[in-house]
């Protein structure tokens, strides 16, 4: 895959709601093994809400498929800690454009357990959403188990105009619009 220049413009160093320090980045190839470290401290219901599967863990082979993004098509943001001194990922917050379906771009996030509702999930969407609408990106498109509160919260919370249709017992596609933005 052809890689876009790294859109070092967006790297944001941000403060939680604690006073606790994140770096906000694009992904890169590299962060491959961070992405299955993270992994595997997430609880089987944060991998559930976020997978809709109870993976045990993530490949080599997913792990640096989710690592390399075009920056265009595919695009992924990371919030980076430093634990016991080295680069950590906390969340990230990714979409995927539908060839099928112009401007629209499958989305998903995830948060670390223990950085989850601390303002960080938030502030690393937000940021997506912004790179999002500078792309061309002018909606997204969500599959949403209806027992994930947390991001349902958030979408209401936007303001942003979104519906919702039921793909199947419990499982939501959501459809957020974000041309309202005016990117």
């Amino acid at each position: 895959m052809a890689l876009a220049a790294y859109p070092s413009t967006y790297i944001e160093e941000i403060t939680l709601k604690d006073g606790t320090r994140v770096t906000l980045r694009p992904i890169r190839p590299d962060d491959a093994a961070r992405l299955q470290q993270g992994f595997r401290m997430l609880t089987p219901q944060t991998i559930y809400l976020r997978f809709l599967d109870f993976a045990k863990e993530l490949s080599d082979k997913q792990a640096c498929f989710l690592a390399e993004v075009d920056y265009q098509q595919r695009m992924a943001l990371v919030g980076v800690i430093q634990e016991e001194g080295e680069e950590r990922l906390a969340a990230v917050a990714r979409y995927d454009m539908l060839p099928d379906r112009l401007g629209l771009a499958e989305a998903a996030i995830v948060v670390r357990d223990d950085y989850q509702n601390r303002g960080l999930g938030t502030q690393i969407m937000l940021k997506l959403i912004q790179y999002a609408c500078a792309h061309g990106v002018q909606a997204f498109i969500a599959t949403i188990h209806n027992s994930n509160l947390d991001i349902m919260r958030f979408i209401r919370k936007s303001e942003l105009p979104f519906k919702k249709e039921l793909l199947e017992p419990g499982i939501w596609e959501v459809c957020i619009d974000l041309t309202p933005l005016k990117c």
